[in-house]
């Protein structure tokens, strides 16, 4: 990982191969949470590969600022929180997808999820909180 990075080194370990909380907001102004596989790319954006269809995908629309949150499974107290700008990329050849689905050590072509009308999300963090 790169020094330029938004996570201190003290919990980069908490952004490798882990699953994160991505909360947003609706337009009722209701939380929504979701689990997400995420990669933390060197040039400090966050991204994952999401469908239109979700409904995590039409409130950042609307709503273009989200919350990444990881805890440590070994130490509960242990946590990291990405505060985050939202801007979406095209993965028309769903390059991220397979990308992604292969650092969470799956095979693309059997996943279970599907390929069409996919959109690569990326966070921009703005504020990062630690603990433990």
């Amino acid at each position: 990982m790169n020094a330029s990075l938004p996570v201190p080194a003290s919990h980069i370990d908490l952004v490798e191969r882990r699953t994160g909380v991505l909360a947003t907001v609706d337009s009722h102004g209701q939380p929504q949470v979701t689990a997400i596989w995420f990669l933390l790319d060197e040039d400090g954006i966050i991204r994952t590969s999401l469908l239109r269809s979700r409904q995590k995908y039409k409130n950042m629309l609307s709503h273009p600022r989200a919350t990444l949150f990881v805890i440590d499974g070994a130490n509960p107290f242990r946590t990291l929180e990405m505060r985050c700008e939202v801007t979406f990329a095209e993965d028309l050849e769903t390059t991220f997808f397979e990308r992604i689905v292969r650092y969470y050590g799956q095979d693309p072509e059997t996943f279970p999820a599907p390929r069409e009308n996919r959109v690569i999300l990326e966070l921009r963090p703005i504020h990062v909180v630690t603990n433990g």
